[in-house]
């Protein structure tokens, strides 16, 4: 009883001291003898040390085989190792023993769309996506692949939007990509590799797709920057070294044929399309001067050598050389089109505008390339909009001009003319005089006011000092 006395506000020193030792002598909770080890497969496992892990996971089996985590990690390995149905049976035992874990059913599903079991494995996605708590990417993207594999691509493509939305790695983006480009949906195919390529910069498979689908439609720089991309991370892939291999060889070909013929026209100017569309402009002027010298009737080279010098920034050599070919071939459509576009870089717009006009003539009655038409459409929206943001900026400045000298002038102004209440009209633009200190604008008026006829002698008064 006189331990329990408190004394202050305290316990006395002996219950305290008696209270420590009884908590020293408590032991933690024992873990559960059937998973114990788990970490210690799991490190192999991600270590990579297969033959350790499988020698580690025979012993857990052999003390109980409904260890769930020791047949998850052997159905992995036995898929890695081409066993298929053996893993399958694997992940069915390691699901009976835990019903709930969604990961059981994953690999299930994953293993029978391998086997070619389809229909199962949409199922087993299925199910597993009724028990998954929150959802999870990889589910959509195997029922993207199991709705592949039966044809059914729409089902599949909503399927791979949807694992988009909720992941950042490359393969629902891939295969979403090839999808689109199975119904030659170009532009929607570049923009999932580059959304790939966005969130894995270092994925091979997504740089060397999106490099032949530059190749496909023609567009070798880009095509050999991805393949450059998918080697430096990659020395030995061979999706990127056969395409680099086959336009490099093309490119020896066309030098030995230059080298055999120099005089020729026709190895130059390939040489010299090869060189703009691989990014080299300087190498390409180089072989189209070539081409210029061995056919100088030919307005063809001039063309390319245009465009060769407007990449590397030579407005006047590119209109020179295009205004060649203009007088070579007046009524060729692309010569027209990229003729207009140098004249708009070199801030001839008036001269590019009467190309234009030109273009629209011969496009009229002749049938020309889409992509010639749709550019020069674009060229002369541009152009219009220019045109119109000049004609406001100087009606503001003659607008100003014609305020500022009015108000200087007004004792002047009012001798020459009384109109005391008028309007004036200047380049469309209407004004009401108020007094002889100052104006106001009012709103545009259609017909013009007594007072119009006089501006031709205010014009005269305005030249004189």
């Amino acid at each position: 009883m006189a331990n329990d006395v408190l004394s202050n506000g305290r316990l006395q020193e002996s219950t305290v001291v008696q209270r420590t030792r009884n908590n020293r002598s408590k032991r933690a909770p024992d873990i559960a003898a059937i998973e114990s080890r788990n970490w210690l497969l799991h490190r192999h496992y991600t270590r990579h040390e297969y033959s350790s892990c499988k020698l580690l996971i025979e012993q857990e089996l052999a003390k109980s085989n409904g260890h769930e985590y020791a047949n998850y990690l052997k159905g992995l390995i036995l898929r890695k190792e081409g066993k298929i149905q053996d893993s399958l049976d694997c992940f069915q035992i390691a699901y009976n023993v835990n019903l709930t874990n969604v990961d059981n059913i994953k690999q299930i599903a994953k293993s029978l769309l391998i086997i070619g079991s389809h229909k199962r494995a949409i199922d087993a996605y299925m199910e597993a996506e009724k028990i998954s708590a929150v959802p999870d990417w990889e589910i959509y993207h195997g029922l993207g692949e199991a709705y592949v594999k039966l044809n059914q691509l729409q089902e599949a493509k909503k399927h791979f939007k949807r694992s988009t939305e909720l992941t950042k790695r490359e393969l629902p983006n891939i295969d979403l990509a090839r999808l689109y480009l199975s119904d030659d949906m170009i532009p929607e195919a570049r923009n999932a590799y580059m959304v790939a390529l966005n969130g894995n910069p270092q994925s091979i498979d997504a740089a060397t797709e999106l490099g032949l689908l530059y190749l496909r439609i023609g567009d070798m720089q880009r095509a050999f920057q991805q393949f450059g991309a998918a080697l430096a991370y990659s020395s030995n892939c061979v999706k990127a070294i056969l395409p680099m291999a086959y336009i490099m060889q093309a490119i020896s070909s066309l030098k030995r044929a230059h080298y055999l013929n120099p005089m020729s026209c026709i190895p130059s100017c390939n040489l010299g399309i090869v060189f703009l569309t691989t990014g080299q402009p300087a190498s390409a002027a180089i072989y189209l001067c070539a081409a210029i010298n061995a056919e100088p009737k030919n307005p063809i080279p001039y063309l390319l050598l245009g465009l060769a010098l407007k990449r590397l920034d030579d407005l006047e050599g590119a209109e020179r050389s295009l205004t060649k070919a203009h007088a070579l071939a007046p009524q060729d459509p692309l010569i027209l089109i990229n003729y207009a576009v140098v004249l708009d870089a070199h801030r001839k717009q008036a001269n590019a505008t009467e190309i234009l006009i030109l273009l629209n003539d011969i496009m009229a009655v002749v049938e020309v390339d889409a992509q010639i038409s749709q550019m020069a459409k674009k060229l002369s929206k541009k152009l219009q909009h220019e045109r119109a943001e000049l004609n406001i900026d100087q009606d503001m400045t003659t607008e100003g001009l014609f305020l500022r000298y009015f108000s200087s002038r007004w004792d002047i102004f009012t001798n020459l003319f009384n109109w005391s209440d008028e309007r004036i009209v200047l380049s469309g633009r209407a004004f009401k005089l108020k007094s002889a200190s100052g104006f106001t604008r009012v709103s545009r008026i259609s017909t013009y006011s007594p007072a119009w006829n006089s501006l031709l002698s205010l014009r005269l008064f305005l030249r004189t000092p």
